[in-house]
């Protein structure tokens, strides 16, 4: 082979490699990014209490690249659409200013990872916004559509939590599954995306048959498994969800980061997190979450729920879904 041609066939191949050639091997990616098939880290980002403000005063910290799915918490149901949640302390425009920061935020930092809004939960005049959306399922999935475009979102999570859930399991079923197809009618987002449905589980509250009868209805749903107690086990409740039917690549296992969080023995901690991923990795599940990113646990001279998120969760679910 003649110098020339050598030099030539060098050129060519740094053409076709690009810098990848400029990254040691194996060197893994230090952005969680978001495709068809890839596993999935998620976080969720309340909007309604102090949390928020102390999240903004660090917000050039936000672990953004060390999720791929971010889940804004809430919008709410009204006279049966989807609508912006307020508060006494979150007027109409603050809450969509709030929706619109985090947004941009994520964006600016992860412009690959998908963006979800959440819809709430609470007591049965809730519970009744949804029965009354379930009457007009369409008109509801097509204020679904709308309200994913005023946002530049990727998708919806409904997180409709009550007691009776088993009873309204029609309405259930109804209303996920008229957004589902009318979120994949609605073709790519305007990041060449799909549009994405997702639901949210309280385990042992769902009956796995509940469950199961999602499995045609949404992408994932979300299992609300927090903290390293026993009652709400990843392990044995996505087994029986998965015995009914419902398939383990469609489950997101749950994690608690609120340091003050008091139930199921407390926020996850490192050891019960790795446990949590490497059961995840071991059956295949969707991927994992955390509640909350803005809430992570947040300490000021190690007094609980004071001062700005650590993020230190947020860093161990990344770790652990990453090596």
């Amino acid at each position: 082979m003649s110098k020339k041609f050598y030099l030539l066939a060098m050129v060519v191949l740094l053409s076709l490699c690009g810098s990848s050639l400029a990254e040691p091997l194996g060197m893994t990616n230090q952005t969680a990014t978001s495709s068809e098939g890839e596993t999935i880290i998620a976080a969720y980002f309340f909007l309604f209490d102090g949390a928020y403000d102390e999240a903004m005063s660090v917000q050039d910290s936000i672990p953004w690249k060390k999720i791929n799915r971010l889940y804004i918490a809430f919008a709410t149901v009204d006279d049966g659409v989807l609508t912006d949640k307020t508060t006494s302390d979150s007027p109409i425009e603050q809450t969509e200013q709030k929706i619109s920061n985090v947004v941009a935020l994520c964006r600016r930092d992860n412009p690959d990872a998908e963006i979800f809004i959440s819809s709430d939960f609470g007591d049965q005049s809730v519970d009744d916004q949804y029965i009354e959306a379930a009457g007009n399922p369409q008109r509801f999935a097509d204020s679904v559509v709308e309200y994913l475009n005023k946002y530049d979102l990727d998708g919806y999570d409904m997180d409709w939590e009550t007691r009776q859930i088993n009873d309204y399991a029609p309405e259930l079923q109804t209303l996920l599954s008229t957004c589902y197809s009318t979120l994949k009618q609605a073709g790519m987002n305007p990041h060449g995306r799909p549009y994405k449905l997702s639901y949210t589980i309280w385990p042992g509250v769902h009956s796995p048959e509940t469950v199961a009868s999602l499995k045609d209805c949404v992408d994932n749903i979300n299992l609300m498994t927090y903290g390293p107690g026993q009652d709400y086990d990843l392990e044995a409740f996505a087994e029986s969800y998965y015995q009914a039917g419902f398939p383990y690549e469609k489950m997101i296992g749950g994690v608690e980061s609120e340091f003050g969080y008091t139930e199921n023995g407390g926020h996850d901690t490192q050891e019960s997190i790795q446990e949590k991923c490497d059961y995840a990795k071991e059956v295949n599940l969707g991927g994992m979450f955390s509640w909350r990113l803005d809430n992570d646990m947040r300490t000021t001279d190690g007094v609980a729920e004071s001062g700005p998120p650590t993020f230190q969760v947020t860093s161990w679910l990344y770790e652990e879904m990453t090596e």
